[in-house]
């Protein structure tokens, strides 16, 4: 039997009775939130989808609504048995009825969450993050980088008007040992679905200026479990596994610990604590130099007991040695004082017979002995003649015998020698 054209509004209609006839019951089904709002009157609305486990295709999508009333119930309920709240990104396993109206379409009416699988998911997800690193073979890389002997430069990553950012600093500057620390603080979401980036976008800046710090400070104060899933994001910490200078948590959970604490150089629970360890570390290289600076005047003590011993024992041989060596040197200088008079007494005996000699060869040659002897000395003015020629005729002369002297005029000469 034929029939006319249909409304639309019939068409409609019609698919509402149908799905009321072929489901008429409540479901529990598994999607994962696009989208969440709520409005003011209490009502939430929620955007869910499904996607492949292949290769993240979306492969379903319908919106969800969750009446004031129901709301108010299963929100509490589920973010105190969770530690997180409800939010776009995670997994749900809901009670819903199937709802179709003709003017809003097809649509899940939610009446009850079981949070219990959504522990389990976020606990899955994390699991993956941490194989994920496993099989990358980074998971240890920033824990195996050398941490400074002396943490005194700090690049923090915090919410600047955060008050475990307060926290931190308050115990930083004023800690009880008067150490100096030089922090500088590079911003950053804390909380949220930005967190991730907006926190490797920091780490980012800090690696421009990497060689003015020593380690990097990621700080926040407490929070609930729900702020931690953004610490278990893989983009940040496979961002700290690769960063070249150790990294700090201290992002304010007592209980639970994030991958990003698990990849960190050091993980610890409270911004007041990564403070304390930071004045730990420099409280333990002042003990170090100070066992080294004993060691050190021990070991030179000791150095100086031996080499006093040594010189002692030197004092006591140069006492010895210089007294030997001088009685030697005083014997020889007495030998030789002996030869060296032995040898004066000589000399001069030879010098004073020498003399002698001298004095006998003198007389035997002086003027006075030879004239004695019979022989003269003919003078012409004053000047002894030795030559016949050196006379002439008529010249007085004079000769000078042993006693007196004799005037005589030359008559004649005889030019021959001999």
């Amino acid at each position: 039997m034929s029939q006319g054209p249909l409304s639309l509004s019939e068409i409609l209609e019609q698919v509402r009775e149908t799905l009321g006839r072929e489901f008429p019951d409540s479901y529990w089904i598994v999607a994962e939130i696009l989208e969440l709002h709520e409005n003011r009157n209490g009502h939430c609305y929620l955007e869910l989808i499904e996607k492949s486990s292949e290769n993240d295709t979306m492969l379903a999508r319908a919106r969800g609504t969750i009446w004031a009333s129901r709301y108010s119930m299963l929100r509490p309920f589920f973010e105190t048995t969770t530690g997180t709240r409800l939010r776009s990104g995670i997994k749900l396993l809901c009670k819903a009825s199937l709802e179709f109206h003709s003017q809003y379409g097809f649509s899940l009416n939610i009446t009850d969450i079981d949070p219990s699988y959504t522990l389990g998911d976020l606990a899955r997800k994390k699991q993956e993050v941490i194989r994920k690193l496993r099989e990358d073979g980074v998971m240890e890389m920033n824990r195996e980088l050398p941490f400074p002997a002396v943490p005194q430069r700090i690049a923090v990553i915090s919410s600047e008007t955060a008050a475990g950012y307060g926290d931190f600093m308050e115990s930083i500057r004023n800690n009880s040992h008067g150490f100096q620390f030089f922090t500088r603080l590079f911003p950053a979401v804390m909380q949220g679905d930005e967190a991730p980036r907006s926190i490797t976008g920091a780490l980012d800046r800090i690696y421009e200026a990497e060689l003015e710090f020593d380690c990097v400070a990621i700080i926040r104060g407490g929070g609930s479990k729900a702020d931690l899933e953004s610490f278990n994001h893989y983009d940040l910490a496979y961002f700290i596994t690769q960063f070249p200078i150790p990294v700090i948590t201290g992002i304010g959970h007592e209980r639970d610990e994030s991958v990003a604490d698990m990849v960190a150089a050091r993980a610890l629970k409270t911004p007041t604590a990564v403070a304390e360890f930071l004045v730990d570390q420099m409280l333990a290289f002042e003990f170090r130099l100070s066992a080294l600076y004993d060691q050190l005047a021990l070991s030179v003590k000791g150095i100086v007991q031996v080499h006093s011993a040594a010189l002692d024992r030197f004092r006591n041989d140069l006492v010895h040695y210089s007294r030997e060596f001088l009685e030697r040197r005083k014997e020889k200088v007495r030998q030789e004082g002996l030869l060296l008079g032995r040898g004066v007494a000589g000399l001069v005996t030879r010098k004073r017979d020498h003399l002698t000699l001298l004095e006998t060869r003198t007389a035997l040659v002086n003027p006075v002995n030879i004239l004695k002897r019979g022989y003269s000395m003919t003078m012409l003015d004053g000047k002894v003649v030795v030559r016949s020629r050196d006379v002439k005729p008529g010249d007085i002369l004079d000769t000078r015998l042993y006693q007196g002297t004799v005037r005589s005029k030359a008559v004649k000469t005889n030019d021959q020698d001999g």
